[in-house]
């Protein structure tokens, strides 16, 4: 859960759930997937995003700037909102010379809010003291301007929890968060006393990524995995579990081992109304669901969203949003049909945390590119248009970003964390916190 290879900064990949149900008078128990008639993978025959990603990188390191500048842009018509895919192009435009198409790209960036630093770039050496470069790069540096602060609800005493996911229960009021580096589920009460869920730290779990609070049957569902919080580019299968806790009982009633036939990480989960989970899956990019008393299902393989994370799902639970790389999509869990999300000039993507209320959807974008915000995106009433897109105040204490967040009624709680390379190095972090901050100002 590390480093994303587009934006090159660290960028959790997140919390996933292969959910899967049993009694819960039953022992923890291991189940087999199920694949589902429809489970197809889509466009693998076609260069998906990350396909021409890696093409243009390659180029780039090549020194060939003509072939990298086609491949960005190949990916910049899949992802025309991403802003790490403009300031590829715009980057190869200035390596080429080409200065006025290297501006109209930069001014895209700066549309969509996003931010970086010219003068630090080799690429634009030539260039930065132009008066018209000096004037983006000011403006360009402008969007990455501190944010209003978010309210510190909750600071854990623990500096090495590393806090990864993050739910809300809304009987109780209670907040849950997991554990990465500890291998366990702590609950920080309304008064502020965090304590240990049960005896998750003494349960055998693995790090613990995104989590959910079913407050209706009283259950906290989490994914697990083994090494989720290295980089998890290549090499052999890693293991990845769901786990499900009896809120009432404090006790692990559930555990399902997903299939390791290839490289997965398992990275957040939501349950609809009818009891239903849906899990994501980023290296693959799949949608595993669980329907009551029913088998793990790998329901959908969608080979070209990149970096599948967060998920959420509508109240009546007649649509599934997904956060990805390039943006947002909306998924029918009747038959896995998917629209793509638009807004004008909207950065929707590089979503990690993904919450959804009432026709709208906060995102927790927890990149360099656009400032490390929280921002909120109201729809429209077809759910397939963001109308509007508001920036919250999600500013963090010193050396903390945003991972994941929850509604918590007429607010949102988001949990943050020191970026994943200090645990690489051994490296103590800063105190991770609960933040506050309201849907509307």
């Amino acid at each position: 859960m590390r480093a994303n290879r587009f934006c090159g900064v660290v960028i959790v990949f997140l919390a996933v759930v292969a959910v899967i149900s049993c009694s819960p008078t039953d022992t923890p128990t291991d189940n087999v997937v199920h694949d589902v008639a429809h489970n197809v993978a889509d466009g693998v025959n076609s260069p998906t995003l990350l396909d021409h990603y890696e093409s243009a990188t390659k180029a780039a390191a090549d020194g060939d700037w003509k072939s990298a500048r086609d491949a960005f842009l190949a990916g910049l018509r899949m992802a025309p909102n991403a802003p790490a895919l403009q300031f590829n192009v715009a980057r190869a435009h200035a390596r080429l010379g080409k200065y006025d198409a290297c501006v109209n790209h930069l001014e895209a960036a700066i549309r969509l809010g996003a931010t970086t630093d010219l003068a630090a770039d080799e690429s634009y050496a030539d260039v930065i003291h132009r008066p018209g470069f000096r004037d983006l790069a000011q403006r360009l540096l402008a969007n990455g301007a501190p944010l209003p602060s978010a309210e510190v609800i909750h600071r854990f005493d623990d500096a090495e929890l590393w806090p990864e996911g993050i739910a809300f229960d809304t009987s109780t009021g209670d907040i849950y968060v997991g554990s990465l580096h500890r291998h366990a589920i702590y609950r920080v009460t309304p008064a502020g006393a965090a304590e240990e869920l049960g005896t998750s730290s003494q349960d055998g779990l693995l790090e613990v990524l995104g989590i959910w609070v079913d407050a209706d049957r009283r259950a906290l569902w989490a994914a697990t995995g083994e090494g989720a919080w290295q980089e998890p580019v290549d090499g052999p299968p890693r293991r990845n579990e769901l786990i499900r806790y009896d809120l009432e009982t404090g006790l692990l009633d559930g555990r399902w081992v997903v299939p390791d036939d290839e490289l997965r990480l398992l990275n957040d989960v939501v349950v609809g109304s009818d009891g239903t989970a849906w899990a994501t899956e980023t290296m693959r990019g799949e949608l595993f669901r669980v329907r009551p008393d029913g088998e793990l299902e790998l329901f959908r393989r969608f080979g070209d969203l990149v970096f599948l994370n967060g998920i959420t799902i509508s109240e009546d639970g007649s649509a599934i949003y997904l956060g990805h790389f390039a943006g947002l999509s909306k998924v029918s869990p009747k038959d896995g049909s998917i629209e793509e999300i638009r807004g004008p000039n909207m950065a929707l993507g590089m979503v990690d945390g993904l919450s959804h209320t009432a026709g709208r959807l906060v995102l927790v974008q927890n990149s360099h590119r656009v400032n490390f915000r929280v921002v909120r995106v109201d729809l429209d009433t077809t759910g397939r248009i963001a109308e509007n897109l508001e920036v919250l105040p999600s500013g963090l204490p010193e050396g903390l970003i945003p991972y994941t967040s929850a509604i918590a009624g007429d607010s949102v709680v988001v949990v943050a964390a020191a970026t994943f390379d200090l645990l690489d190095r051994g490296e103590v972090p800063p105190a991770p916190v609960v933040v506050r901050m309201p849907l509307t100002p």
